[in-house]
């Protein structure tokens, strides 16, 4: 039975009725007034509800500008709001983003969704796609900067949050801010001292790092002299770094700190294979400071066949069994 047959039903009694003024029935007045607000309400809510049931059939097919019209229609109509309007209305709008993309029409699409999410996380505070998909939005549309306030607040609160952590780590990678995503992962590492993975981690951050910054092709370049040259030939010459590479005295210090926290992960794991592995990278790419001075180069280089040979001889670390999240479409 509709709402609004159950309140005609209820107010049908005639001493409920509306009455002219100065009628002794005038006390019934307020019980009729809040019966029309009532159908009012309950009109409202369903014609809301049919124009989301139209949103979610242009979605599926296709057409998330149409299916953002009718749920903005539903929201107009009961502004008291559905959070599942909200959600598929979030939804429709991060379909109308496009990667990378840069201009009005993107942050027209990227502010709907944010709104969306947001007004949803208020109706329906205990559904966690509310917050999942509102912080997956701020990423995907790379607004680092309100990320990166966002868990900095959380970390002013309680600065051994890992979870925030966490998050600044991923946030300062995807903004290609190598030295502050290195330091909240040496944070991470200092507060789980107990952890192989983590030591590990930074030492393969700075790995990578070093061989994007000018360690990719110096590898074969041997700095001691050939006993086979004649003293006619040219003098050696090591390949030249260029603007913006890690060099010298700074390659050496990232160098040895990569080096400092392989070796935290290898005392905690003293059969890592793979920390072994880049511990042997680590010095390859410290010797490259040294292309001017081979007796220190060798040294490094020696270290480094030392570590590749145990590496060889561990045991291999058994692979982890991940599987794709599922995707998220309108309910």
């Amino acid at each position: 039975m509709s709402i609004g047959r159950v309140l005609f039903r209820k107010f049908s009694n005639p001493s409920l009725q509306l009455v002219p003024p100065g009628s002794a029935a005038r006390p019934g007045r307020p019980f009729a007034l809040v019966a029309l607000l009532l159908v009012s309400a309950g009109c409202s809510e369903l014609q809301a509800r049919h124009h989301a049931r139209e949103g979610n059939d242009l979605f599926r097919a296709g057409d998330y500008a149409g299916a953002v019209r009718e749920y903005e229609t539903a929201q107009q109509l009961y502004p008291s709001g559905l959070h599942v309007v909200e959600l598929n209305k979030g939804l429709a709008c991060r379909q109308l983003m496009v990667p990378g993309a840069k201009g009005a029409e993107q942050d027209k699409s990227v502010d709907c969704a944010l709104g969306s999410f947001t007004r949803m996380k208020e109706l329906r505070p205990e559904d966690p796609r509310g917050d999942q998909l509102y912080v997956q939005t701020l990423f995907d549309a790379d607004r680092f900067d309100t990320l990166i306030a966002m868990y900095e607040a959380q970390l002013k609160q309680d600065p051994n949050n890992l979870q925030a952590i966490n998050s600044l780590i991923n946030v300062h990678s995807r903004a290609d801010h190598w030295a502050e995503a290195l330091k909240w992962s040496m944070k991470r590492a200092d507060l789980e001292s107990k952890d192989a993975e983590a030591q590990y981690t930074v030492g393969v951050m700075i790995y990578n790092r070093l061989f994007q910054k000018g360690g990719a092709d110096k590898g074969t370049y041997d700095p001691r002299p050939d006993p086979n040259a004649s003293k006619k030939d040219p003098p050696k010459t090591p390949p030249p770094f260029t603007l913006g590479d890690i060099m010298g005295a700074e390659r050496i210090r990232v160098s040895e700190l990569g080096i400092q926290y392989m070796t935290r992960a290898i005392e905690l794991r003293p059969n890592y294979r793979e920390a072994m592995g880049f511990m042997s990278l680590l010095y390859r790419q410290k010797s490259l400071s040294y292309l001017d001075k081979p007796t220190d180069w060798e040294l490094c280089i020696n270290t480094a066949e030392e570590w590749r040979g145990k590496a060889t001889q561990a045991a291999p670390a058994a692979q982890p069994n991940t599987e794709p999240a599922p995707a998220v479409t309108p309910t």
